[in-house]
């Protein structure tokens, strides 16, 4: 048995058959911010090397996020003299970053009744989570020693709450430097720290420059690994099977075959696996 065993495991090595183990929900969503990143040309993530198998449908959908829900933040990137009123939209932002942190996470959670998930539940979370994959990650990044007990909120809490008190170090900085201002400023400042305040998100935590396909980008996102092995499946899946099962995604907001085969077009998201084959048309009759 161990013989025949041994010449099976050759034999797949020599033909090229490996175990593909699915990416944890950490793993995608960190690969995910390195495309968004990328496509925002901001730094890439500390500490994190990409999976490089990100399919280009789902780097289109990046390319629509910085069209749509951050626009609106990277035009305050600052250029040169200091535009008061972006100073203040960004001090608001800031702010709404505190209040989703402190209130909103914490609600959707309860909404999503993760709050209440029994023992056998959590632990299937956290395998496919990837809880442990997230501990070395943040222990490395934060180089704090990993303990066998410490959980990744243990190791988040402190780094959260050092952020949360160096955004008050912005925020009295600001309020500071616009004390010395004249009322033409201040004006300009504080009706930018208003705006800014929703320039990301609404009161509901929802995203305020939304182009109304956020709920199909994010459920496709989400499915990108599923998504994938369709596209490879024999026989061949077609836009409709994707539709179909979306339309479990309790998010998703079906709006008909039509609208989805539009989507799909806007983000070059084909159902046919690379080097599908083609079709080939009787090639016509040469007179004589």
């Amino acid at each position: 048995m161990k013989k025949t065993k041994a010449k099976k495991t050759t034999e797949s090595k020599a033909v090229g058959i490996a175990s593909r183990r699915e990416p944890t929900i950490f793993a995608r969503m960190m690969d995910l911010q390195c495309e968004l990143r990328d496509a925002i040309g901001a730094e890439p993530l500390p500490g994190w090397r990409a999976n490089k198998s990100t399919p280009e449908w789902a780097k289109q959908i990046c390319v629509r996020y910085r069209q749509t829900i951050l626009k609106a933040i990277l035009k305050l990137k600052p250029k040169g003299s200091v535009n008061w009123q972006n100073y203040g939209r960004c001090m608001g932002l800031f702010e709404r970053c505190k209040t989703f942190y402190r209130h909103d996470v914490p609600r959707i959670l309860k909404q999503d009744g993760l709050d209440k998930l029994t023992k056998r539940q959590q632990e299937r979370f956290e395998a496919a989570a990837g809880e442990e994959e997230m501990r070395r990650y943040y222990s490395r990044v934060l180089k704090r020693p990993l303990d066998g007990k410490i959980t990744v909120k243990d190791l988040l809490l402190p780094n959260m709450e050092q952020q949360l008190e160096a955004i008050e170090n912005h925020r009295q900085v600001a309020l500071f430097q616009i004390s010395n201002q004249d009322a033409k400023i201040s004006k300009l400042f504080y009706m930018g720290m208003s705006e800014g305040y929703s320039i990301f998100l609404n009161e509901d935590g929802d995203f305020s420059a939304d182009d109304r396909r956020f709920d199909v980008y994010s459920g496709l996102l989400a499915f990108q690994y599923e998504v994938e092995k369709m596209r490879r499946t024999i026989p061949s899946k077609s836009r409709k099977d994707l539709r179909v099962e979306l339309k479990k995604y309790p998010a998703f907001q079906d709006r008909g075959q039509e609208w989805f085969n539009d989507v799909c077009d806007e983000i070059k998201l084909s159902m046919k696996p690379p080097g599908a084959p083609h079709k080939f048309f009787k090639a016509a009759k040469p007179q004589i």
